[in-house]
């Protein structure tokens, strides 16, 4: 690290950031991440600073030369043209964004102003009687703009209002009490910094990440946009990855982690991502060309997981290192041919019953991944890394409900709605959304679960029912064409009558046999070991 770096630590009132703020004197970077917090964000924060909780610190740059910058913080423009002496906010820009937004004085602040997204995400108000944070924008008088309580002249008037509005005297003293000692808060409120005074954006990046190791959040794409920014060619990888997650909503995977995406593109070089140094990538000539190139890839291989396996949401990827693999795949292969693709979708449906990313350690998913390049540069080899010529996987155990966080249960699912479409490709642009519905209200048991897609075209004849129905599926014994769609939904005649009889319980025991049964036997094509044991 340079020796002409010089690192200082400093506490400010809240006060004084705001009026830094708006004389300029803080710069957002182009790599900095836009503003994403939410409302309930925004809340927690102004809920954390009226009970005088810490809020962290902000990691401010003074480099000795210019970068380039975005002009904005909240829904205000900034102008740094007239301060020499300004920083980088390279930590604590969501929580500055949210101070200064929602604190500024729309009706006294020189800056212009977007009127739309201020009102829309950043018009914060305190309900005295409620003593909570809130963006409702009702005209009640207890209901104050929190920019009001740190403007002196502006809070005065509010008093003076509030005691002539308020008939009784004690409820009206209450209440004056309450919004002085808020403001009091929030006007004594310190805040720590950590100025950072020359040396590189490397060098900022180095003492970002020792300084993480102590607390502070520091995420990998924000990392990698920091060391790759240029101001030549345009690029922000932060830019493209919030362009990816856009592009991706198409597939119900727009919220998918940034940090997954940067592994992608760290496993495209050749090398499993978490033996990949950040730093060191970003030294490549070729760090460019192949993220732009591994962005395509990603949207590759969840259009693949969508359409050929049904994964028509994020939180049906069974494993993030299917992607990161898949993701590899595809920046060596631009279209895989039949044999390809048959040997991606075992390979899926294997790694995701055997939990195979979760028996190997990291040693044995580095081979897996060697395996599964072999794979990529020769099709006739197999995907699959096993580590003795006769190991054979066995089926996680099902757990009593079913749950997102269950690779167990998710393979299930997957294998549900698969199974209902004879195991069909699907076209992304016919399909909304997936619909998880059960055959006895309230029931979470995997026997209940119908896994269903939702069409955006107005008809489907492959669906035996439209989906304005109930999540309650037990009408479907009451259909008139049951025996065209019983099958695809392990439903048979047996359970009509028990249905007739109200035995919903003894439904579900017999579906679960016949949901086992035909699960076992697409399992052990794969040549996994399936040893399900139901209870009786």
């Amino acid at each position: 690290m340079s020796s002409q770096i010089q690192v200082k630590p400093a506490v400010n009132r809240l006060i004084k950031f705001m009026t830094e703020i708006e004389d300029g004197k803080f710069k957002i970077p182009t790599f900095q991440r836009d503003f994403v917090w939410e409302k309930k964000d925004k809340i927690e924060l102004f809920d954390s600073i009226s009970k005088e909780y810490p809020i962290g610190s902000i990691l401010l740059w003074q480099p000795n030369y210019k970068f380039d910058n975005k002009g904005e913080i909240g829904p205000y423009e900034i102008d740094n043209s007239n301060n020499k002496d300004y920083f980088y906010i390279l930590d604590g820009f969501q929580r500055l964004s949210t101070l200064f937004g929602c604190l500024t004085n729309p009706n006294k602040t020189k800056l212009k102003f977007d009127q739309v997204k201020l009102k829309k995400e950043f018009t914060l108000f305190y309900d005295l009687d409620e003593e909570s944070f809130n963006m409702n924008t009702n005209k009640s008088l207890t209901n104050i703009p929190v920019y009001i309580l740190i403007d002196t002249y502006a809070f005065l008037d509010y008093l003076d209002l509030l005691r002539a509005e308020v008939d009784d005297n004690e409820k009206s003293k209450i209440l004056v009490d309450k919004a002085k000692k808020l403001s009091a808060t929030l006007i004594d409120y310190q805040i720590p910094s950590i100025e950072i005074f020359g040396g590189s954006i490397k060098d900022a990046v180095d003492i970002f990440s020792r300084i993480n190791s102590k607390g502070i959040t520091i995420s990998q794409d924000w990392m990698l946009s920091a060391l790759t920014s240029s101001e030549d060619d345009n690029f922000n990888l932060g830019e493209i990855l919030g362009n990816l997650l856009l592009d991706l909503r198409e597939y119900n995977f727009g919220d998918i982690r940034r940090d997954i995406l940067v592994q992608c593109i760290q496993n495209s070089f050749g090398k499993v991502y978490f033996d990949q140094k950040l730093e060191d990538l970003a030294d490549r000539n070729d760090f460019k060309s192949v993220t732009y190139k591994t962005v395509e890839s990603i949207k590759k291989s969840i259009k693949f997981l969508f359409e050929e396996l049904e994964v028509i949401d994020r939180r049906l990827l069974p494993y993030n290192n299917q992607l990161i693999f898949l993701t590899y795949f595809f920046n060596k292969i631009n279209e895989p041919n039949e044999i390809q693709k048959r040997k991606l979708k075992e390979w899926f449906w294997i790694s995701t019953y055997s939990n195979y990313f979760t028996i190997y350690s990291l040693s044995k998913i580095r081979l897996a991944f060697e395996q599964f390049k072999m794979f990529v540069r020769n099709e006739s080899e197999n995907p699959v890394f096993y580590e003795r010529s006769n190991q054979k996987f066995a089926i996680a155990d099902l757990p009593n409900t079913v749950s997102s966080k269950s690779v167990r249960s998710t393979a299930l699912v997957l294998f549900l709605l698969n199974y209902s479409n004879n195991f069909k490709k699907i076209n992304h642009n016919e399909i909304d959304s997936l619909r998880v519905s059960y055959l006895k209200r309230g029931n979470t048991s995997h026997a209940s679960v119908m896994p269903m897609l939702e069409y955006t075209t107005s008809s489907n004849d492959n669906l035996p029912f439209k989906y304005n129905k109930p999540k309650d599926m037990s009408y479907l014994f009451e259909m008139d064409n049951f025996n065209d769609f019983s099958e695809r939904y392990f439903l048979n005649k047996r359970m009509i009558e028990l249905y007739n009889n109200n035995e919903l319980d003894e439904i579900l025991n017999e579906r679960m046999k016949l949901i086992i049964a035909a699960e076992k036997i697409f399992v052990e094509q794969l040549g996994i070991t399936y040893n399900e044991i139901l209870n009786e």
